[in-house]
């Protein structure tokens, strides 16, 4: 299953509005679609990573959604902020998590 298929199944799913989410991060954040990864996200500061801001004014970026292969999706990124912020809400997880891309690319 390609990653954008695999994202599409995700929200439909939990009952939420792909077109509509996408519209957002296309204007305000950040979408990485490749056909093994898929991603949505927007950048922060880490220390408010729910209150999304302009790249120059952030040092996170805040995934709200990756599917696939996370290594790809964060190579297409890392070079941009050096913190990555997330949560497994999906997995029932709203716990955010905050690290450097080093430890994300170690721990994945």
């Amino acid at each position: 299953m390609k990653a954008i298929n695999h994202a599409l199944q995700i929200y439909s799913e939990n009952n939420a509005d792909f077109a509509e989410l996408l519209k957002w991060h296309l204007a305000y954040g950040v979408v990485v679609s490749l056909p093994d990864c898929f991603m949505f996200g927007y950048f922060c500061d880490r220390n408010k990573p729910m209150q999304p801001k302009a790249l120059e004014e952030s040092d996170c970026i805040f995934i709200t959604l990756c599917v696939g292969d996370m290594r790809q999706a964060g190579l297409q990124i890392v070079e941009l902020v050096p913190w990555i912020a997330y949560e497994r809400e999906f997995k029932g997880d709203k716990r955010i998590r905050i690290t450097n891309f080093k430890k994300f690319f170690n721990k994945i």
